[in-house]
């Protein structure tokens, strides 16, 4: 049995400033550092927690569709008004995002379904929310609202202002009525989020669910949201694998969607649908799409990470949706977005806003229910950006525990790290992990990344040029492997079962300890620009659980290697060298990522492209722009005296002891 790991020596500490820094201020985190006179000072850590891993979206939006359809059908058989509530906060929720298997369409497209009453149960988002609200459950939805100017960006985020605004106007509609709960609170209310840091292209990148509603206590955190294309049904290798609502195949609001008997919906001509709310495809079709694009049940493949949580870390991520609800800013109602500036919240209904300008607080959580031999540890890490109108708490020295926990994990490893990442481009992180491998000789690297980038083709790859020659300097190039996952590496070529798999998880694991798993990316922008939460697992259990299960699904007939514990000497590099031979035996989803390589040609024959010029002018204003100051990333003095660029501890130290690193101006 593995040993159980020191959570003093994984996890992050109250830091000697006090006021429960790194931890924001005004945040229930904070607070356990400073606990009423007489009592304890509680752990910044929740204990006896039970965490659940899914390795890739569809089982993680089946995951999440159950834990709904259990909540609707246990609150139709409640008395009262007080039936729970569900919060969920996306930085993409599409309405129309299709969740079900067991319809007549199965997991494939519904166009012939669209007619009238078809499906025998409405499990589109739209179609869960209706009727949690419906059942008379409590639903909260904090959504990030791109400014208007997006429409003009590359990734066409237009469509998020659309889709949101729309599923907004559908909740108003719904919760227009009467109300069961006191004074006069809606049932349901849908924030446009644009409280973001000051730069064009900031977001609210979160994705979380809490669900606390009769029996029922459980979290979801990772990188799957409720979005199209991330759905990928029916495992990797085979014709079907991927999502059919992606490219050509997400479907038009305007066209309907298969609606189910009983529940009650909005009228078209109350409530239209936008003309334009899909993008015409989330990914580079050359890369990733069937052979013909423009097909019905055209499929496009993904990978995706997520955790459920149960226990007391519950309770600590129902306090952060509800720390994020009430961040100062501009409020606004449905009636009055016309501006839809920067630094406002626009709510589905007034009943939100607490005159004369504040926010109606959400209710405060109450501890969940033990749970009997749950033995996790769960740690919670945000990126929460300065923001220049934060007018007071929570949140006015903003947080930036997501860097702090990930710099930390870094210099504990001493046997492996495995990488799942969409966007590795931070360089202060790569001089981190560099600095350790030349440390610990015994550490070892694994990395899997997406083919190709989605959007910023040429920009992004030279970030991902530049971030993994930084990491693989002074002959670290033999302790690093770097790969790409395909649909049917065996395919030749142009072939169109070869197709890559687009990483969009962000987890990783260090050693046999530590799962960190969430919306964060190893770049600029997650660790100073966005809002980002990630969940830090400490438990050997969970790790070696969820490691087997990516070997599995990475690796169909080769058997894990003979290891039980990667916390003991020399396992890293077992595993290490038992992992290259899988992917070069085969059969397996990978292929070495040809990152260093002159052109970068891809495993279906796809030249991969960079740019400097493209470099110079999108990556640090549009594509990984920084919430801080600048001078926050200036060069740092070594132990000689000499000058050298920061790594990623550097950065945590000079935010938590520096003066003067504020957002830009």
């Amino acid at each position: 049995m593995a040993a159980s790991p020191d959570p003093a020596k994984w996890f992050l500490q109250f830091a000697p400033r006090g006021a429960g820094r790194p931890w924001a201020d005004g945040t229930e985190m904070a607070s356990r550092a400073q606990p009423p006179q007489g009592q304890p000072t509680y752990l910044p850590w929740d204990s006896g927690c039970r965490v659940t891993t899914y390795t890739s979206g569809f089982d993680a939006m089946n995951a999440m569709r159950d834990a709904l359809v259990a909540v609707i059908a246990e609150a139709k058989q409640q008395q009262g008004p007080a039936k729970g509530h569900v919060y969920i906060s996306d930085w993409r929720m599409n309405g129309l995002r299709d969740l079900s298997t067991a319809n007549a369409w199965g997991i494939g497209p519904w166009h012939q379904f669209l007619a009238g009453t078809q499906a025998a149960r409405d499990q589109t988002v739209i179609g869960l929310l209706l009727q949690l609200v419906q059942a008379g459950v409590m639903v909260r939805v904090l959504l990030w609202q791109p400014l208007h100017v997006s429409q003009y960006c590359p990734a066409d985020l237009h469509a998020h202002v659309l889709d949101h605004h729309y599923a907004a106007r559908i909740v108003a509609d719904q919760t227009k009525g009467p109300t069961p709960l006191p004074d006069g609170e809606p049932l349901g209310v849908v924030a446009l989020d644009l409280r973001t840091a000051d730069r064009l292209t900031a977001s609210h990148h979160q994705k979380t669910m809490v669900i606390r509603s009769g029996a029922t206590h459980l979290a979801f955190v990772g990188g799957v949201d409720f979005g199209f294309t991330r759905r990928d049904a029916v495992a990797p290798g085979t014709s079907e694998a991927g999502d059919w609502q992606a490219g050509a195949g997400m479907p038009d609001p305007q066209r309907g969607w298969p609606r189910q008997a009983g529940v009650g919906y909005p009228k078209p001509d109350e409530v239209k649908p936008p003309e334009r709310a899909v993008p015409s495809s989330d990914l580079p079709t050359a890369v990733y799409s069937d052979s013909d694009p423009t097909a019905v049940g055209h499929r496009q493949r993904w990978h995706d990470q997520h955790l459920k949580i149960e226990g007391p870390a519950v309770a600590t991520l129902e306090h952060q949706f509800g720390e994020r609800w009430r961040d100062s800013g501009r409020v606004f109602d449905l009636s009055q977005d016309g501006n839809w500036s920067g630094q406002q919240v626009i709510f589905s209904t007034s009943h939100a806003i607490q005159q004369p300008d504040g926010i109606r607080p959400l209710p405060i959580p109450r501890p969940p229910p033990d749970l009997q031999g749950a033995a996790s540890l769960v740690q919670m890490w945000r990126t929460i950006p300065l923001r220049r109108y934060r007018v007071g708490p929570p949140f006015e020295r903003g947080e930036f525990t997501v860097m702090a926990g990930i710099a930390h994990a870094v210099q504990q490893a001493t046997e492996l790290i495995w990488i799942f990442d969409q966007y590795l481009w931070s360089e202060a992180f790569a001089r981190l992990l560099n600095q350790r491998l030349r440390a610990v000789g015994s550490l070892r690297v694994i990395i899997v990344l997406p083919p190709h980038a989605d959007v910023l083709t040429d920009t992004a790859h030279e970030a991902r040029f530049r971030a993994l020659t930084l990491l693989t300097a002074s002959g670290m190039q033999d302790r690093v492997a770097v790969f790409n996952p395909w649909n049917d590496v065996s395919a030749s070529g142009n072939a169109p079962a070869n197709r890559g798999i687009y990483v969009h998880a962000k987890a990783h694991t260090y050693d046999g300890a530590l799962l960190v798993c969430g919306s964060a990316n190893l770049n600029r922008r997650s660790f100073l620009c966005d809002t980002e939460l990630c969940c830090a697992v400490l438990d050997p259990a969970v790790v070696l659980a969820h490691q087997k299960a990516l070997w599995q699904r990475l690796f169909t007939n080769e058997p894990w290697p003979p290891l039980t514990d990667l916390q003991q000497s020399g396992a890293g590099e077992t595993f290490f060298q038992s992992f290259r031979a899988a992917v070069k035996t085969g059969p397996s989803l990978l292929a070495p990522d040809p990152w260093a390589q002159t052109p970068a040609l891809l495993h279906n024959g796809v030249t991969r492209t960079r740019s400097d010029l493209l470099w110079d002018l999108y990556y640090g204003t549009i594509a990984d722009p920084s919430g801080v100051d600048s001078a926050l990333e200036q060069d740092v003095r070594d132990d000689q005296g000499g000058l050298r660029p920061p790594d990623l501890a550097d950065l945590v130290r000079r935010l938590e002891y520096g003066k003067g690193y504020r957002e830009p101006s």
